[in-house]
């Protein structure tokens, strides 16, 4: 994480640490209520232009409902991670009505990152554009596309994961005519099948402007293999449905992990996808 601070620090912003930040309960940076005491005193302090949550893994969703995302609106700023982070940017979307992103975090620039750290440094130089108002152009013409045409709509979306753990509840976005990003990591493919299931079963999929896929990491089978990747899968519950697909965009649990306006219209034309405010 120091590794981090220091590059953004070098490259002209400041940061701030809110007291309590680093406290340990098991896996958890402190109490499910401490964590959202801290996340509040974050978004009520006006000096501070953007959140960036230090990590995923697992945890938001049990604080999610002691945050006053009230004080958003009051002092706006930036909500910014990814993974387990999604739900936090999708409740903001849907109840504050405001623009997060889809970003990498300071844990993936670490002591480890050796050969790899040219990587972490697009990634780290995409999320400090995005907070800048400059938003990548995502050159998608070799991409594997189902039914391609263009595209526009707002940007919704995530890890998948988190996405199906928020369905039904006050986080919940409405996917109606919107473009649905998802990425994931570690699941098996089984889970992936259920997961399209559930989400096609649901009608969360009936209305959508389009789907973009990005990277799906360290996925695994049982010895009796299940029979289709992820790509086979979504292809095969989405077939009856007429929105375009794009996959292999590059963005999701990889350290070129590019940032995404989640919040933003979406454009897709000729094989480029780009970004625009509401």
């Amino acid at each position: 994480m120091k590794n981090a601070i220091c590059y953004v620090e070098e490259k002209g912003f400041k940061t701030k640490f809110i007291e309590g930040l680093f406290e340990v309960e098991n896996q958890f940076a402190g109490s499910d209520l401490h964590r959202a005491t801290v996340f509040n005193t974050a978004l009520k302090d006006n000096e501070i232009k953007a959140i960036w949550c230090a990590r995923g893994g697992y945890g938001c969703a049990r604080m999610i409902d002691s945050i006053d995302f009230e004080l958003l609106k009051k002092h706006p700023k930036w909500i910014a991670g990814f993974s387990d982070v999604t739900i936090l940017l999708n409740h903001v979307l849907k109840n504050q009505n405001m623009a997060c992103l889809h970003s990498t975090m300071p844990i993936f620039m670490n002591e480890k990152i050796g050969d790899d750290y040219q990587q972490v440094m697009v990634a780290l130089d995409s999320f400090l554009n995005a907070l800048q108002g400059k938003f990548e152009t995502f050159d998608l013409k070799s991409n594997e596309t189902i039914r391609p045409q263009n595209f526009e709509g707002e940007l919704i979306g995530g890890n998948l994961s988190v996405l199906l753990s928020g369905l039904g509840s006050v986080s919940d976005m409405d996917w109606a005519n919107k473009v649905l990003f998802i990425e994931d990591l570690d699941e098996y493919f089984y889970h992936i099948d259920r997961m399209f299931l559930t989400l096609k079963r649901s009608g969360k999929l009936d209305k959508l402007k389009a789907l973009v896929v990005g990277s799906f990491i360290s996925m695994k089978d049982h010895a009796i293999p299940f029979g289709q990747d992820v790509k086979q899968i979504i292809k095969n519950h989405c077939a009856d449905y007429h929105f375009p697909i794009v996959f292999d965009v590059n963005v999701g649990h990889h350290l070129e992990n590019l940032t995404l306006p989640m919040g933003y219209v979406a454009k897709y034309q000729n094989g480029f996808l780009t970004f625009d405010a509401l």
